[in-house]
């Protein structure tokens, strides 16, 4: 029945839009639409994730905690200013002094963990090599075939930031992820989008946490299903994080 009469009173703001102020119908329509997409499909309904929202994550009444923001240059499949403010937030809730990072691009996101971090502080991130982007399992997405082509990985770093970032360049599929097993403090998963890689960059961030370690992921929402199905049938009971594409997972 609730349902119902939320769906009458829609109904009644629509007809009463449509008279008295028809050029915002089309903004209510996008909104619906959008809040549909995320539940229509059921298997990559994202309201079946646990809902974290920001002031969930922040410090504990009493703590001083800070944090930096580079003020860098938009790119496509870079994290967005309040994915940005997540990731920190999970940055000090592991007290991170260890990251890892699949998936560099421009460098955005690794340069906001970097700057947030401990001068001794280990930081990796990886990425398929500029001089030879073949990956040994298939990506299929268009999106990502033009970004692991893309030159310019890391660009966005800055140079006094850079020196104290390891760039690995290798696909992440033939990476060897024993020498840090449960090591990492924080891992974010945010490379090639498909099924495959998914899976492996997942499961290799899974075994390289420490107990009490975080592993996040970027671009869990509709638009990437091959994200949220693997996220939704993992073992690693993941959380999603309100007015983000960020969902994270605490190791046992």
């Amino acid at each position: 029945m609730n349902s119902l009469r939320k769906l009458a009173r829609l109904c009644g703001h629509m007809v009463r839009i449509s008279f008295t102020n028809p050029r915002r119908i089309s903004h209510v329509l996008g909104v619906a639409l959008a809040a549909s997409d995320e539940v229509a499909d059921t298997s990559v309904d994202l309201l079946r994730f646990p809902q974290v929202t920001l002031e969930d994550l922040l410090p504990a009444a009493g703590s001083d905690t800070r944090a930096i923001l580079g003020l860098l240059p938009n790119t496509n499949g870079s994290i967005s200013v309040m994915e940005f403010v997540g990731l920190i937030l999970l940055l000090k809730k592991a007290n991170a002094k260890s990251v890892f990072e699949f998936g560099t691009y421009k460098g955005v996101s690794i340069t906001q963990l970097a700057l947030n971090m401990p001068e001794n502080s280990r930081i990796y991130t990886l990425d398929l090599p500029e001089d030879d982007p073949r990956s040994s399992m298939p990506i299929t997405d268009p999106e990502d075939i033009a970004l692991a082509r893309e030159k310019g990985k890391g660009a966005l770093v800055p140079r006094d930031v850079a020196p104290r970032i390891q760039f690995l360049k290798q696909d992440s599929a033939t990476f060897d992820e024993t020498p840090f097993a449960g090591q990492m403090d924080l891992i974010f998963v945010d490379g090639a989008h498909n099924a495959d890689y998914v899976r492996n960059d997942s499961e290799k961030a899974w075994r390289m946490a420490r107990s009490g370690g975080i592993v996040a992921w970027h671009d869990c929402r509709v638009a990437d299903p091959a994200v949220v199905r693997f996220l939704l049938g993992c073992p690693f009971r993941p959380s999603r994080i309100a007015g983000t594409s960020l969902a994270f997972a605490v190791k046992p």
